[in-house]
C-alpha cells in the first residue's frame, strides 16, 4: 500500500498508550475485546541467549502501542484501565495527545501484512548500518559496495581489524 492510499485511510484518531512491563499482547487482546484497533510495527531481531542466537519479532516501539480511537467512541479514558496499558500519553493535563495523522500513515506504509517493517528501500555505499540479526546482530558497520538488489557487502570492526561480510538489506538499518 502506498503512502498516498494508506493516508486516506488515517481519518480517526491515532494515540500513543504506554503499556506496563511484558504487557504487550495482554494490552492488544483486551483492546481488540473493547473494541479499539491497536497498531504496533514489528522487526526481526536476534539475540545471543543460552549459546544459541535467538530470532523473534520485536516491537519497534518497545513499551508502547498505537491505538485508534473512533470519534464516536470518545470515551479514551476506558483504555487506561484496560490490563497491560498503564495509561496514554498525555503532552498537557487532563487530555491524551492525539499522534500525527502522517505520522501512522508512514508506518503503516511501511509494514508488510503480518506487522513486520519492510526494509529500508535503498543503501548508499558509505552509509552506516547496525546489523539487526544473525550472529553479527548489534554490530555498527559502514556499506563498502551494493552489488544488487537485496544484498549488500559491509566493512565491519572485529577484533581490531575490518572484515568484509555480505549481508542481506533485511538483516541492516540505518544507524
Amino acid at each position: 500500500m502506498s503512502l498516498e492510499q494508506v493516508s486516506q485511510n488515517v481519518s480517526e484518531p491515532w494515540y500513543l498508550a504506554q503499556l506496563k512491563p511484558g504487557g504487550f499482547e495482554r494490552a492488544v487482546t483486551n483492546l481488540a475485546r473493547q473494541g479499539y484497533e491497536s497498531f504496533m510495527p514489528m522487526r526481526e531481531e536476534t539475540r545471543r541467549r543460552a549459546e544459541r542466537w535467538d530470532t523473534k519479532l520485536r516491537p519497534l516501539f518497545p513499551g508502547y502501542l498505537f491505538v485508534k480511537v473512533p470519534d464516536d467512541r470518545q470515551q479514551w479514558r476506558s483504555i487506561n484501565a484496560t490490563y497491560g496499558v498503564s495509561r496514554l500519553v498525555a503532552l498537557d493535563a487532563g487530555r491524551p495527545t492525539q499522534v500525527a495523522p502522517e505520522l501512522i500513515a508512514a508506518l503503516q506504509a511501511r509494514v508488510l501484512e503480518d506487522g513486520k517493517l519492510k526494509p529500508t528501500a535503498e543503501f548508499d555505499v558509505g552509509d552506516k548500518v547496525r546489523v539487526v540479526s544473525g550472529p553479527l546482530a548489534d554490530k555498527l558497520a559502514e556499506i563498502e559496495s551494493v552489488p544488487e538488489q537485496g544484498r549488500i557487502y559491509v566493512l565491519l570492526e572485529l577484533m581490531g581489524r575490518y572484515t568484509k561480510a555480505v549481508l542481506s538489506t533485511t538483516d541492516v538499518e540505518r544507524s
